[in-house]
């Protein structure tokens, strides 16, 4: 049956956007989680750039996809923040399950994927707002 409201499609496709943007978050979260446990100076040999790119990359993309996916601010802002100390939990796991020593560096691309993220979902949450209210 053909809905009369022409919002009911709206919520449809808001609905059907929000599904995939949580599918791709989990799915970041499950590379990470994966990445975190497996030894990379075996796999990464002297490509640290590679690796510290993707914590960047992961970490940005964590704590993007909560701000945009969040109509509350509150919830979206906490989400994304929360990124910063599982980065650190998961990499004293990764030194504990690898026995590596703590790398610094992926510790700081962790943080600044994280603040990255939270930037530019501000950015896309403010230009979603003013764009509506035009």
């Amino acid at each position: 049956m053909e809905s009369f409201f022409p919002t009911d499609n709206l919520l449809k496709a808001e609905w059907k956007t929000n599904r995939v943007l949580l599918s791709y978050w989990i799915l970041v979260l499950f590379l990470l989680i994966m990445g975190s446990f497996m030894p990379l100076k075996a796999i990464v040999n002297h490509f640290i750039l590679i690796d510290t790119l993707l914590h960047l990359i992961l970490y940005f993309l964590l704590s993007f996809i909560p701000m945009i996916l969040f109509k509350s601010r509150k919830t979206a802002f906490l989400l994304s923040i929360a990124m910063m100390p599982a980065g650190y939990l998961l990499e004293i796991l990764h030194i504990v399950v690898t026995v590596e020593n703590f790398n610094a560096i992926n510790a700081l691309a962790n943080n600044t994927g994280v603040l990255a993220g939270i930037a530019t979902g501000f950015i896309v949450r403010l230009k979603r707002h003013y764009s509506h209210d035009a």
